[in-house]
């Protein structure tokens, strides 16, 4: 997400907006959230048939290979400040993920944190992302 508001326009897109990220870029990310989330709730409350399960998985891959794209797209059009405080960010969220990831199993079974929940690698995640976009915006500029 801090990638998005941070990007500058795409203006040989014909899907660009005025703001730092593109509209495609925005679009795919939002069709990959809703339909992960219409997904979960169809299956978890309907129960549906194979192919209709199959569907609900396949479109948000769909949206998020999309998304994904676009996105390097774009990263590969940013200028070589930009680009580095994004891919300082995006390797301060991974590095962090993985040492807490390393970690999680012995402060498990010590006692210290309860069964490892998605959502918490999606808050850490998006956490130190904004922390090493914070701190790599600061000392560049």
């Amino acid at each position: 997400m801090l990638y998005i508001v941070s990007m500058k326009p795409d203006t040989s897109s014909t899907l660009s907006c005025s703001t730092r990220g593109t509209l495609a870029q925005t679009l795919w990310l939002l069709g990959m959230a809703f339909s992960t989330a219409g997904g979960i709730l169809l299956i978890a409350w309907l129960k549906p048939a194979l192919p209709i399960r199959v569907a609900a998985v396949a479109v948000p891959l769909v949206c998020g290979v999309a998304y994904a794209f676009r996105l390097l797209r774009d990263l590969a059009r940013l200028d070589e400040l930009q680009l580095r405080i994004q891919l300082e960010a995006a390797a301060t969220a991974c590095l962090g993920v993985f040492l807490v990831t390393l970690l999680y199993p012995i402060l498990q079974i010590a006692g210290f944190v309860g069964q490892l929940q998605p959502y918490y690698v999606v808050f850490l995640l998006v956490g130190l992302l904004l922390v090493g976009y914070l701190n790599a915006n600061r000392r560049y500029r």
